[in-house]
This record gives structure tokens, sequence and C-alpha cells, in this order.
């Protein structure tokens, strides 16, 4: 048979309670300052306009450097009036180039002109 266990002598008793009765200290939070708290207070807002600044600034940059849209009619050399797909693989293109109008054929073993005529005018 087991024997009774023996009842916890006050001074033992006393050391285990001890931890169980000490509180840490306290977490600290951030309090609410009574800010706005819409969607545009605080940073929001800063960032809104910042975003703005930075477009205003890209745009004006391409104006002033021409990278904007390509240059119309005579600033292009090339000109690819018709392409026609006559197969999977297989493309024909009439292409204008310093006066002359190409006939160019592009497959899968490569790219060959297949004639040439001066240009006349619009197609």
């Amino acid at each position: 048979m087991s024997s009774p266990t023996p009842a916890p002598t006050p001074a033992a008793g006393a050391a285990f309670a001890a931890p169980a009765q000490t509180t840490a200290p306290a977490i600290p939070f951030k309090r609410d300052t009574g800010a706005d708290t819409s969607a545009f207070g605080g940073g929001a807002a800063g960032v809104l306009v910042v975003s703005l600044l930075a477009i205003a600034a890209v745009l004006v940059v391409r104006k002033r450097l021409g990278l904007g849209q390509p240059q119309q009619g005579g600033g292009r050399l090339v000109k690819v009036l018709e392409s026609q797909r006559l197969g999977p693989r297989t493309l024909l293109s009439v292409v204008e180039f310093s006066g002359t109008r190409y006939l160019i054929a592009q497959g899968e073993h490569g790219i060959s002109c297949v004639a040439s005529t001066p240009a006349a005018g619009e197609p």
C-alpha cells in the first residue's frame, strides 16, 4: 500500500504561492492623441501629394526630352504599308523605305526581298 503524502508545511506553501502573487510591469501601449483617423489623415495625405509631384515631374522631363509619342509624318524612315499572313509561319509585307517600295517575304527559313518598285504615291 502506499503511504499518505505529507501535507506541505506553511513555509513550503508560501514559496510556491509567492511567484503567482507578483505582477509583471504593464506593457506600454500607444495612446490615441485625438488625431484625425480618416482615410486622408496622418501620412496618407503626404504620400498622395508626393506621388502627384513625382508624376508631374516625370511628365515634364518626358516633354522636355522629347520622349513622348513618336514623330508623325516625315520623321519616320521606314513605313510598313501592308502585311498579310500566308500561313502560320509565313508573312508577306509591303515596306516603303527611301522612296522605294519593297515586297518582303518572311518565313521559317528567313527574310527575303521578293520585289522592289519606286514609290508612286499612296497605296
